[in-house]
């Protein structure tokens, strides 16, 4: 995930009771200049921030200055100037989220509405200017310069709502007998390996309920506070500010034709999980003509199924095309993994991770405070400092997700030389999609096979269809997940729906949308379960995540071309293509000086999302979905209870 705000740099860390992180990571996990790259976290912590995201279409006044000279020196002061402060601010959010203390909270209040304040005159400032004759970039630079916020006394309620918000979730425990669980790792796991229906459903309602019905009262002043601001800046709602990411006013039509063009695929894949679940629990508790019950599918959200891999592998009796145990067996540590992560982008020529990355980041859950541990990169905005927070393991999973992470640093190193308003993907779907590419090629049995997880061995179709369907639990599955979550939310944002429905809304549009439905009645008044993921929580648009699994077909297509790949899409690995790692290098370096559609076509040579690349990907598990499903007689869809 990619964090759009700078977090905390800091060459050294002290005690954490001084308000920093105490100690260093072991010394194996220090860089041995082997080059490593890593993935950068922008996840926007606009959570903290008044300023909006560097993509941001905002409209702004227009003034009388017409003098491009005073504009240029204008931007090159507020270059440096803002930078310093996002830096600063980076720090302090550090510093917060892997050290979750009200004194580490305090400071990060601090600095926020020092850089609000700053940003509110920078805004100013650059609106008394009349842009009509100006170059392309003063023009564009000066629509990205901060932004107006709200009175003191409402930014400070804001941070402290979002700090609150933050730390509800990080800090939750769910206790049975006596004894307490966390997130990562005891339920994360819980969720990844029961099949015990009981055990899940209590590990899910315990935590849905938990944490979303501490946070609820805080979204609703969140929802306010934040369309309060997005108005004062010129948009029609919150949502409005976040889909202005895209230039474009008809985000929402267009993701919904992109998902129309998906959904037979998804349908087929619903259905044959739905058989397969049903296998495994019995007709008490699977309706083979009904959604999915929320517990079951995947993860503690139901937004990716991979955790379903063993339970629906359509040839159990073919080799795993998941490593875990080649992993385990042959001895790997988080370091080792993480540079092998840095080494697959090296070997495509593009940038080495710093050497300071592995001294700094939070690469492994630490057990003396509580920290945030929800992956992510971060860039510090200071050209130098890139880290990642992440409670890793040893695990097939966690190591697509190290790839992921350090696709975000390498694209912010790439575009570390632009100026501060230009530092940022494309759009939020780019940074995502730069992730999700570079644990595609790993995933691939021919890279697996090259790095030695995977035995080398003759084409078989029936592989192939297992390594397709583990791929689409992780792709295909979560596209009307991420939809849903952002749907429901653009809804609150314009306000239409009361507060007291807002949960049974959410409900309803995801068991219309995604099959998914609450396990246990909801108490409408009290819960607020979709808050109960880390990234509504956090004030995270998903809608990038929808964006981004179209994207990464995208660019895995234009790199396999260039890196002159022969075969289907799904086995290629530009591993060692320099010739892809330039063509990625030009796109990436662009940062959010163009227009997304002008980044796209310069490695694509494409100026929309298509959703054809991914279709191709996967059409032969669609073919073969098709006629599994017709021979079990399965239903295509689902009948929405009535109670829904």
């Amino acid at each position: 995930m990619q964090n759009y705000l700078n977090f905390q740099s800091g060459s050294s860390r002290t005690d954490a009771s001084s308000g920093e992180l105490g100690g260093k990571l072991p010394p194996q996990c220090v860089s041995d200049g082997r080059g490593m790259n890593y993935f950068f976290l922008i996840l926007v912590l606009n959570s903290l921030l008044s300023v909006p995201t560097a993509f941001a279409n905002r409209k702004t006044a227009v003034g009388h200055n017409k003098d491009e000279g005073l504009a240029k020196e204008f931007l090159e002061r507020y270059n440096k100037e803002f930078s310093q402060l996002v830096n600063e601010r980076a720090r302090a959010s550090w510093n917060y989220q892997t050290n979750l203390t009200d004194y580490n909270a305090a400071i990060v209040e601090e600095v926020s509405a020092r850089v609000s304040a700053y940003g509110d005159t920078a805004n100013s400032n650059a609106s008394s200017f009349d842009t009509t004759l100006f170059t392309y970039d003063t023009h564009r630079l000066l629509t990205k310069v901060g932004s107006l916020s709200l009175d003191p006394e409402e930014m400070k309620e804001l941070t402290q709502v979002l700090h609150q918000m933050s730390r509800i979730y990080g800090n939750h425990k769910v206790c049975k007998e006596e004894k307490c669980y966390s997130l990562e790792p005891e339920l994360t796991k819980l969720m990844a390996s029961s099949t015990n229906a009981t055990e899940r459903l209590w590990a899910w309602q315990q935590w849905h309920e938990g944490v979303g019905r501490a946070i609820r009262p805080l979204y609703v002043k969140y929802v306010h506070l934040k369309n309060k601001q997005a108005r004062l800046n010129g948009y029609e709602d919150y949502g409005d500010e976040w889909r202005q990411n895209y230039e474009t006013k008809e985000l929402e039509s267009l993701v919904q034709d992109l998902y129309k063009q998906v959904e037979p695929l998804y349908r087929q894949l619903h259905a044959y999980v739905r058989r397969r679940l049903y296998e495994t629990y019995g007709p008490s508790v699977i309706d083979l003509k009904g959604p999915l019950p929320a517990h079951l599918v995947g993860d503690m959200w139901g937004r990716f199924w991979s955790d379903l891999g063993d339970i629906v592998r359509p040839y159990p009796n073919k080799p795993s095309v998941d490593p875990t145990p080649a992993m385990i067996a042959q001895n790997y540590t988080v370091c080792r993994m993480f540079d092998m992560g840095n080494e697959f982008l090296v070997s495509m020529g593009l940038k080495p991770v710093p050497d300071t990355f592995f001294n700094l980041s939070m690469l492994e859950k630490p057990t003396d405070r509580e920290v945030v541990c929800h992956a992510t990169a971060w860039d510090f905005s200071d050209g130098k400092d890139f880290r990642i927070r992440m409670c890793t393991s040893v695990s097939f999973s966690d190591f697509l997700t190290i790839h992921h992470e350090l696709g975000h640093i390498q694209y912010g190193m790439q575009y570390a030389h632009l100026p501060y308003g230009y530092r940022d993907g494309a759009n939020d779907g780019f940074h995502e999609a730069i992730g999700e590419l570079m644990a595609m090629s790993v995933a691939t049995t021919k890279h697996l096979q090259s790095v030695g997880l995977l035995d080398v061995m003759e084409d078989d179709p029936e592989v192939d269809i297992n390594f397709l369907m583990q791929q689409a639990l992780s792709t295909v599955s979560t596209l009307p997940f991420h939809l849903v979550q952002d749907t429901w939310r653009w809804k609150l944002f314009r306000g239409e729906i009361p507060t007291d429905e807002w949960n049974q809304a959410y409900w309803l549009e995801k068991m219309a949308t995604v099959g998914v439905a609450p396990p246990v009645p909801r108490d409408d008044p009290q819960d607020l379960d979709p808050v109960a993921i880390f990234h509504v929580s956090g004030d995270f648009d998903m809608i990038r995540y929808f964006t981004r699994t179209i994207m990464q077909f995208q660019f895995a297509q234009a790199l396999c071309d260039i890196s002159d790949h022969v075969g289907p899409l799904y086995k290629c690995d530009f591993y060692n293509s320099t010739k892809a790692g330039t063509a990625l290098a030009k796109m990436l370096s662009m940062g959010s000086s163009k227009p997304w559609p002008d980044a796209m076509e310069a490695l694509t040579g494409q100026r929309e999302m298509s959703v054809l690349p991914l279709l191709n990907y996967f059409r032969p598990l669609h073919e073969w979905l098709e006629k599994e499903n017709a021979r079990n007689g399965e239903t295509l869809g689902w009948n929405i209870p009535p109670s829904g």
